[in-house]
């Protein structure tokens, strides 16, 4: 718990940026933010590890911010080069059972003097789930910012469907479980969420049949070590049509 308060305090941690393929425009940068920290022994300590650190020792809000001002800081730079880039920025269940943090949000958005075109926040489906009413009023107040919002950790569960419908969200992320399920329960996601104009991100793609059965299926994002390992700036950019 010390070493998760030593990371934010000292700044430690350290950005990483997943590119996402996206199969009907290449060429536009979209990345989904993620952090590690290295320990003085060397240890490596990846994001979702972070995340438990950061909920058993209360510092959750901590790592929100440290986050979004990453996200922000970087999505700015991408903007100068590609106004249509976009970044996703993952946020707690802290931060959307928080009232204050779309206007917080905000505020920081325009200290940056930052366009909140491109500015996607992702939250768990499982938070979302925790308290409907609380998930609903800071993602309708994100919205009404103009800053677009995903649903990660999308499951196949019938309430999913229910949930992404009240959330009104542009995005969802799917579970591992549900990539290496059928390709008919894949299909049958991607055809409701697009008949929502929501746009669906696969991650984790490791296999190049995978990148052929999931752009032939219509998914809009794709992510995973195949596609492209994370790095540790915005610079990279697919060509503008992949073969």
């Amino acid at each position: 718990m010390r070493l998760m308060k030593q990371a934010i305090d000292e700044n430690l941690l350290v950005a990483s940026y997943h590119p996402l393929l996206q199969t009907r425009f290449p060429g536009r940068k979209i990345y989904l933010l993620s952090c590690h920290l290295k320990t003085a022994t060397g240890q490596l300590i990846p994001y979702n590890s972070l995340r438990k650190l950061a909920g058993m020792s209360n510092m959750e809000p901590d790592l929100d911010r440290w986050m979004a001002g990453t996200g922000l800081q970087a999505l700015k730079r991408m903007h100068l080069e590609q106004p249509e880039a976009s970044i996703i920025i993952p946020q707690s269940g802290n931060a959307l059972h928080n009232a204050e943090y779309p206007r917080w949000l905000d505020r920081q958005r325009q200290r940056e003097d930052l366009s909140s075109r491109g500015l996607v926040i992702a939250f768990h489906l499982s938070q979302i789930a925790k308290d409907l009413k609380l998930a609903r009023d800071c993602i309708q107040a994100l919205h009404k910012l103009e800053i677009e919002t995903m649903i990660d950790q999308f499951s196949e569960h019938p309430a999913a469907i229910k949930i992404l419908k009240v959330m009104n969200s542009s995005y969802i992320s799917v579970t591992q479980k549900l990539l290496d399920a059928d390709d008919e329960v894949i299909h049958r996601i991607i055809n409701v969420c697009h008949k929502r104009g929501v746009r669906i991100l696969l991650p984790g793609i490791r296999r190049p049949q995978e990148v052929n059965l999931h752009w032939s299926s219509g998914a809009d994002l794709l992510e995973g070590p195949y596609i492209h390992p994370a790095t540790k700036d915005t610079e990279f950019s697919f060509p503008a049509v992949v073969s």
